[in-house]
């Protein structure tokens, strides 16, 4: 039995320890209390820097707080996810980049690429930027079945135009080959720019770009749409089938931007952005932007953006061993 002098001390100790743990519960209550920064992996103007833009500005709204943006392009998006993993996980940092760097930077650069997975703790995928499949006109191939009949009949001979060498679309073009059971030639470019070129020049007879790129040109007849590689037929391109429809089994590839903590962030700071982020997601003004870049909002849990980045670092894994592609 406690004595009565020992009842109050009990009592103080009680109210101590009662206070400490209501502390970060308060400081949760409290957050966002200062500025929240969004390093972007690549170069100002660059897609994943404009949807990093918009998204900082409808969340600083909705968290009433100042979201800045900070670029730090360069080495496929290496040096973005080092700064962020290597800053304060207290939910004041995150990254803002592309599906390569998050799904194949670490087989395409098995030295240093890891840290994208043990240094990073998924919030979510921001948006969908799906890629299509084109042709020259003057191939005179209209549909996916004429492509593989013609690359049958002629292994090796076409000429795929993407960006570099490991980039999202050099590996999607890989991909295709291999689903659709056919060859060839997959030649990298410095930019997009530069593979439209090859391709409105006859260097090139497919292009892999992203509907943002390639939709213009489609609706100028420069270049012919064969299929898009997402999973459900684009709203930007209604009348294009998905690879799937038009026989191609089991090939679905999205190119996207996405959100990415510190490993050791809180979860309730990470469900806390997430949540705020989805409901952005959802303003009409949001919308309106991302279509003008043809894009659409994902915002899916942490939990669901885990389990696809496991799922597409397998995929993109056993494809980059099959090219033999290393970057290091």
């Amino acid at each position: 039995m406690f004595s009565g002098g020992n009842s109050a001390v009990g009592g103080v100790a009680v109210a101590l320890t009662l206070a400490l743990c209501a502390v970060p519960a308060a400081d949760a209550q409290q957050y966002p209390a200062q500025p929240i920064t969004f390093v972007v992996s690549t170069t100002p103007g660059a897609s994943p820097d404009i949807v990093a833009r918009l998204f900082a500005h409808h969340l600083g709204e909705s968290l009433k707080q100042t979201v800045v943006v900070e670029n730090r392009g360069g080495a496929n998006g290496q040096i973005a996810v080092g700064a962020v993993a290597r800053a304060p996980a207290d939910g004041y940092t995150f990254l803002v980049t592309t599906a390569a760097t998050l799904t194949t930077n670490p087989s395409l650069y098995p030295k240093t690429g890891s840290l994208a997975v043990t240094g990073l703790k998924p919030v979510t995928k921001l948006v969908d930027l799906d890629f299509v499949v084109t042709a020259r006109p003057s191939l005179n191939i209209a549909n996916v079945q004429d492509l593989v009949a013609r690359a049958k009949a002629e292994p090796g001979k076409l000429v795929a135009a993407t960006t570099a060498l490991g980039s999202a679309a050099y590996l999607t073009a890989e991909l295709f080959k291999e689903s659709a059971g056919i060859n060839f030639l997959t030649v990298a470019h410095n930019g997009g720019g530069q593979a439209v070129n090859a391709v409105l020049g006859n260097q090139a007879d497919l292009l892999f770009e992203t509907i943002a790129l390639s939709a213009p040109l489609i609706e100028g007849g420069k270049l012919v749409p064969l299929a898009v590689t997402s999973n459900r037929r684009s709203e930007f391109l209604p009348n294009v089938p998905t690879a799937e429809e038009a026989g191609v089994a089991g090939f679905v590839v999205s190119g996207w931007v996405a959100i990415a903590a510190p490993k050791d962030t809180p979860d309730a700071i990470v469900k806390t952005v997430q949540s705020a982020l989805h409901q952005a997601g959802e303003r009409d003004a949001l919308k309106k932007s991302l279509a003008n870049l043809k894009a659409h909002a994902v915002l899916n849990s942490p939990e669901d953006f885990a389990a696809l980045l496991q799922r597409e670092r397998a995929m993109w894994d056993r494809v980059i061993k099959k090219a033999a592609i290393s970057l290091e």
